[in-house]
């Protein structure tokens, strides 16, 4: 276990790996005092994510806090620790025929906990929504070291003021999440995928021809055409996951419904699609199979009537970019795999905003030096002011993940 850790290109910071909860409390205590800060880590998959840290301070390494709570599997509620790897979550879950249905880059080696803090999703997200859809209790450590429960075990638990989705997506700067209470599902009996090219004219057609189709897939993957493929510039790859009985009649139904549409080669994919889908979620955080990771990674919100168009237009942009989309969501991931230059990522940004229209493009990796210059959480909106007066009003001392959210004033 390492005893230093460098987060985002920082000079290496002491890590402290506490084993309860009230090591928890006493490391950010010590830390408020000594007017440092606090780095919540896990897995080590997103220490790249956001802004450069701004503050002295420790790494708190949250994977000793790996144990199952509670799991009432006739409930369809777990609780766990937060440095639970999603992994070890997932087995957990499948020895009772369960599954938490939210794709988490390299799940082997992310905890729960920080797939929170960044509230990730993946190709599933069209079917079963996001991980604020599925916690439904959060402990966590307040500024002051004292264990703060919000939410509960009741799937519909609300009452006040929701503290537990402020966690959800918070990078960690609220309070370091401890332990997480999750709904979850019943695995479904069977999954098929089917997959098929069209030509870039053609995208905005074969994606509306898919949103009108009586099949109800839970994963529609766009990609650009790899050269082991090479018949279209674009793949589309649709996931249906049902009881065993209608699996085929959704296979059946999409296929009869492409025969009319300006598709080609159309296949049903032989084989379960759950190692494929995990590959797409891999590659959109811009992993490779290696492990290792590209330089620099962009994801973009856009309208999904719009999907079609961003992604046949950004495709200009560079012949190193890599474009995969949860099309019916309007979720676009670009990888960059080449070497490329701070000013030639700058002016990729700035014509992906523009072609977002009232969406948005985030950036999900670069190198740290680039941060200074580059829109790493996009362009500003109306909500900074209020997330700035909640990290205010829950952080006065600014010592949870200081300055990786908002860069300073």
């Amino acid at each position: 276990m390492d005893s230093t850790l460098p987060i985002d290109g920082s000079k290496p910071y002491p890590v402290r790996r506490p084993s309860s909860v009230a090591e928890v409390g006493e490391l950010v205590r010590a830390a408020v005092a000594a007017g440092e800060g606090v780095y919540p880590v896990g897995g080590r998959t997103a220490l790249d994510v956001g802004l450069p840290p701004t503050k002295p301070g420790v790494a708190l390494d949250t994977t000793a806090l790996d144990g199952v709570i509670d799991y009432p599997a006739r409930d369809m509620t777990i609780t766990v620790q937060a440095g639970v790897t999603v992994g070890k979550l997932r087995a957990a879950l499948a020895a009772e025929g369960q599954w938490l249905p939210v794709d988490i880059p390299r799940a082997d080696a992310a905890t729960i906990g920080g797939a929170v803090a960044l509230n990730l999703s993946g190709p599933h997200r069209l079917g079963y929504g996001t991980l604020r859809d599925y916690v439904i209790g959060v402990q966590f450590i307040a500024d002051d070291g004292s264990v703060v429960n919000a939410g509960g075990r009741v799937v519909k638990n609300v009452a006040g003021y929701d503290l537990m989705k402020l966690q959800i997506g918070a990078l960690g700067t609220l309070g370091v999440v401890t332990q997480l209470t999750l709904k979850v599902r019943p695995k479904p009996e069977a999954a098929a995928a089917v997959r098929f090219g069209c030509e870039g004219h053609r995208l905005a057609v074969v994606l509306d021809a898919l949103h009108a189709s009586k099949a109800r897939p839970v994963v529609a993957h766009v990609s650009r055409a790899g050269t082991d493929i090479g018949r279209a510039p674009w793949w589309v790859t649709v996931v249906f996951e049902e009881k065993a009985a209608t699996v085929p009649w959704q296979v059946e139904t999409l296929r009869a419904e492409l025969a009319s549409a300006p598709v080609i080669a159309v296949e049903t994919l032989p084989d379960d699609p759950a190692p494929l889908v995990r590959d797409m979620t891999d590659a959109a955080a811009g992993w490779s199979p290696d492990g290792s990771a590209a330089r620099f990674v962009w994801k973009a919100s856009v309208r999904p009537s719009r999907t079609a168009e961003f992604l046949t237009t950004a495709t200009g942009l560079s012949a190193a970019l890599s474009l995969r989309a949860e099309a019916l969501n309007g979720i676009v991931h670009g990888v960059v795999s080449a070497e490329i230059g701070e000013h030639a990522a700058a002016d990729m940004l700035t014509k992906l905003t523009a072609l977002a229209g009232d969406g948005s493009v985030v950036v999900r990796s670069c190198p740290p030096a680039w941060k200074g210059v580059l829109p790493v959480w996009g362009r500003p909106t109306g909500d900074t002011t209020l997330m700035r007066h909640v990290k205010r009003t829950l952080d006065p001392t600014d010592v949870f993940n200081p300055g990786r959210l908002f860069a300073p004033n």
